[in-house]
């Protein structure tokens, strides 16, 4: 107990060597479940682990509240704020997340508009990886680089325009559209 590191802030480890990576919301999330062998499932406001390098404002076992576009509570979701928005893997030496193909963004939390610079991405139409032969992995590993090195070029081969989904839903009509995913789906 006297012979510990207590870590800055963005840092974790034993020795304080390793970085923390950029959060934003989750595109896939799953339960935590018991974290405190207590053999109940806290509530989303029951915080459980505070003071940790990774989560220092404290760790919950229940999903957070959310709420739908009228503004009722509903209970039991997900999209909680996760590393790299579980999306992609943090580089511990560097802090930076290496995003799924994809998924880009500091926090690789928006998915990515199709480009010419990035037409081996899935979903891009391109390329033998493109949606309709990309299998999972493919092969080879499905991160295959950094958020920071796949620049967003060309986006839409320069012959449109990349929107968010809030964005399209008020073009039509002035649609709202408010729900976890505003500025995550493109």
């Amino acid at each position: 107990s006297h012979d510990m590191c207590t870590c800055d802030r963005n840092f974790q480890g034993a020795d304080c060597s390793l970085r923390t990576c950029p959060f934003g919301k989750a595109h896939v999330d799953t339960p935590r479940g018991d974290l405190d062998a207590s053999l109940t499932i806290g509530d989303h406001n029951d915080i459980i682990l505070a003071g940790s390098t990774l989560y220092p404002y404290g760790i919950t076992e229940g999903f957070p509240l959310m709420s739908d576009t009228a503004g009722t509570v509903i209970a039991n979701t997900a999209h909680d704020y996760m590393e790299c928005s579980n999306k992609g893997l943090c580089d511990r030496i560097n802090g930076l997340c290496e995003c799924l193909p994809g998924y880009d963004g500091a926090a690789c939390q928006r998915a990515s508009c199709p480009s010419k610079a990035n037409s081996s991405t899935p979903g891009s139409g391109q390329g033998e990886r493109s949606n309709t032969n990309f299998k999972v992995f493919n092969a080879n590993s499905a991160f295959h680089g950094r958020a920071a090195d796949v620049v967003q070029r060309d986006q839409c081969s320069g012959h449109g325009t990349c929107m968010t989904i809030e964005q399209l839903a008020f073009l039509d009509h002035g649609n709202t559209y408010d729900l976890w995913d505003k500025d995550v789906t493109m």
